[in-house]
């Protein structure tokens, strides 16, 4: 046993102090709840913000084809037809492939899950894209 020059009571501390090594139950039960707590929160906010991404991507990909075929249908060249759509972050967009000025429609696309929101771009008043749930 250490020889303590202190009073009484410090030396009592100090050799209770230097005895106790690592964490409680208790601490490593506390620690491991609020790591819990924050994953979950982060893993709901990163569900969200892929949702939206791709939403967003898909919507990037229709307004894009909706204005290359606006350009077709609307350009000086009236040998210029639209072309089918190149889809990567959409499941689904509506082929305009042989579309005249006289036979436009809405172009219509499908983000992939899990959005799965639809996108609408009003190609004969100018490809407005509007997204819809």
């Amino acid at each position: 046993m250490k020889f303590c020059s202190l009073t009484v009571r410090n030396c009592h501390l100090h050799r209770k102090l230097s005895t106790q090594s690592g964490f409680t139950l208790i601490e490593t039960m506390i620690v491991v709840a609020i790591i819990g707590i924050l994953a979950a929160i982060t893993i709901l906010t990163y569900n969200q913000y892929i949702v939206e991404a791709k939403s967003n991507s898909c919507l990037a990909e229709a307004k894009n084809y909706g204005n290359n075929v606006f350009y077709e249908l609307n350009d000086q060249d009236n040998s210029s037809l639209p072309i089918a759509p190149v889809i990567s972050a959409c499941e689904t967009i509506t082929n305009a492939t042989g579309w005249t000025p006289s036979t436009q429609q809405k172009i219509v696309a499908v983000a992939k899950a899990p959005s799965n929101v639809r996108i609408e771009c009003d190609i004969p008043n100018g490809t407005p894209c509007v997204v819809l749930p």
